[in-house]
């Protein structure tokens, strides 16, 4: 369910289909420990990932991204042979056209720095202060809604066979006051 906070993107028309594609997962949640969420999981397979992501303890950013693109049916972030890297978040770093950070549009894929590697997640809104908001997997080991701070973006990126929808523009909102610190 959508965060009161965030109600509006339900009132702006046909919305970027990762953006409305994520929505639909808001609120997955990995499983600690040996279980995993069978979500996740198919989410992992139906990429290909079926015979190296068995878990979903391993950070799933970029499964879910990718899963994304499948399912809005734009191109993944793999573009060797690698299939590990479908499930690494800097692999997004080339994918589609580069963006601006100025220029962030809801829709837009970002790549941050994170402990330990990267994140990746869609753009929803920036903050008043230049903050970004995005909608991603893993981030405190579920999909949610976060804030993050601008200074680590690594990459922003674009993409649409067709025309974008006229939704995918520049949205600015308050800042929640808390930013981003899990993404792993």
């Amino acid at each position: 369910m959508l965060p009161e906070k965030y109600k509006w993107l339900g009132s702006i028309g046909t919305l970027p289909k990762l953006v409305a594609a994520g929505l639909e997962y808001l609120g997955i949640k990995e499983i600690p420990g040996k279980a995993s969420n069978s979500t996740i999981i198919e989410m992992a397979n139906k990429i290909g990932l079926q015979d190296i992501y068995t878990n979903d303890d391993i950070s799933w950013c970029a499964v879910f991204i990718n899963f994304l693109c499948f399912t809005a049916g734009k191109p993944l972030s793999q573009s060797t042979t690698d299939k590990y890297e479908l499930m690494r978040a800097i692999s997004f770093s080339k994918w589609g056209n580069k963006v601006e950070v100025k220029d962030i549009q809801l829709g837009d894929i970002v790549v941050i720095s994170r402990t330990g590697g990267y994140h990746v997640f869609i753009a929803l809104a920036v903050t008043k202060s230049g903050n970004i908001i995005g909608l991603g997997g893993n981030q405190s080991n579920q999909t949610s809604i976060a804030e993050f701070d601008i200074k680590r973006v690594v990459a922003v990126r674009r993409y649409y066979a067709t025309s974008a929808p006229l939704s995918a523009k520049k949205y600015i909102v308050d800042s929640t006051g808390l930013l981003s610190t899990n993404e792993a």
